[in-house]
């Protein structure tokens, strides 16, 4: 029932227009000639009626109109063919359960002239009237398309002024990175210039920090790859600066093989690790070193590091930084890079292997 319902809704108009063209015509045509047929003869016709209409609009022209010029000979073909059975349909319902063809005439339906003409005259009004509800129909597809378009239009507009707008914010980002760093600089400049005669060894430590940070920053906004050996030269002012910072002996070994240094490579991902390292591990213990090797074999770049992690600290908290480098790499690298790391004995280890070639 529920179904139903829903049908009726959805071809109201349909129904409705259906409904009125009927009880009219049986109306004029009965007020008229002062007869009326029998219900069930009004339902069949009409029945066989309504399919001629939807057979015409919706199977008929559709497949008669596929090309621009075989229409021509498929149309007239498609309509005799459709006439013949309609013809036929009637013919054997009118012949069989009626016996008469309209109220004008009460003789015996037969197949002659007069019968196929009127029955030709029903049917080419509906025929005609299929072909209006087709170009109907193709003009609501015509309009749903324009609507489609003119939606993806916008959506495309709307997206591309959102893309404006997060490139004018990344802009202005960008100009304030600019900015902000260039306080900071020449606020450590000054101190260095302060501090050199007073305490030489801060303002050493200082001048590292801020050629540390200048490269680190200026790295943010370069895609592109770089040197290994840009990145070496800031690890060894890293461990300059922490050893500055303390009066015990680093036990951290740098490891690098030949044709290294000559390697272009993402940068920032040896200053991680090597933070990584003075953050959360011990390396103030000689017979546990902290090691960091770089080697290339074979066009394969290998970087590992392992350390004694600190006691106080967890070694989750490690994962962020590598996290952010697995990310990097995977960017840049895809399935040609790969990184892993765990405990293995007492060590955190990180192992980062990478295809240099194509």
């Amino acid at each position: 029932m529920r179904l139903t319902l829903k049908l009726l809704y959805r071809y109201r108009i349909h129904f409705l227009a259906w409904v009125l063209y009927m009880f009219s015509e049986i109306f004029i045509v009965g007020w008229a000639t002062g007869k009326f047929g029998r219900p069930v003869s009004y339902a069949t016709h009409y029945t066989i009626n309504i399919l001629l209409f939807y057979f015409c609009s919706l199977k008929i022209y559709p497949i008669a109109f596929t090309s621009e010029i075989s229409w021509l000979w498929k149309l007239p073909l498609m309509l005799i063919l459709t006439f013949v059975g309609y013809l036929m349909i009637n013919y054997y319902i009118d012949s069989n359960f009626f016996g008469h063809i309209t109220v004008y005439n009460q003789e015996k339906v037969r197949l002659k002239p007069s019968y196929v003409l009127g029955v030709l005259w029903r049917a080419l009004p509906i025929m005609g009237f299929a072909g209006f509800h087709y170009l109907f129909i193709l003009h609501l597809e015509q309009v749903k398309r324009r609507e489609i378009a003119e939606k993806k239009r916008w959506e495309s507009l709307i997206a591309e002024r959102d893309t404006q707008v997060q490139l004018a914010h990344a802009r202005n980002s960008y100009l304030k990175a600019q900015i902000n760093p260039h306080l900071l600089f020449n606020t450590l400049n000054f101190i260095y210039t302060d501090t050199i005669q007073s305490a030489p060894r801060a303002a050493e430590a200082i001048m590292s920090l801020s050629e540390v940070m200048r490269y680190s920053i200026n790295c943010e906004f370069r895609s592109e790859t770089v040197p290994l050996k840009e990145e070496i030269e800031q690890i060894y002012k890293l461990i300059e600066l922490h050893q500055s910072r303390s009066d015990e002996t680093l036990s951290f070994t740098l490891e690098i093989g030949p044709n290294v240094k000559k390697t272009m490579f993402i940068p920032l991902v040896l200053i991680t690790m090597v933070e990584n390292i003075f953050k959360h591990g011990i390396i103030h213990d000689p017979e546990h070193q902290a090691v960091l090797s770089i080697y290339v074999f074979k066009e394969i770049l290998s970087i590992n590091s392992k350390n004694i992690p600190g006691r106080s600290k967890l070694i989750p908290s490690q994962n962020t930084g590598l996290s952010n480098i697995k990310q990097r790499l995977m960017i840049a690298y895809g399935d040609k890079a790969s990184l892993k790391y765990g405990m293995q004995n007492e060590y955190f280890v990180v192992s980062i292997n990478v295809k240099l070639n194509s």
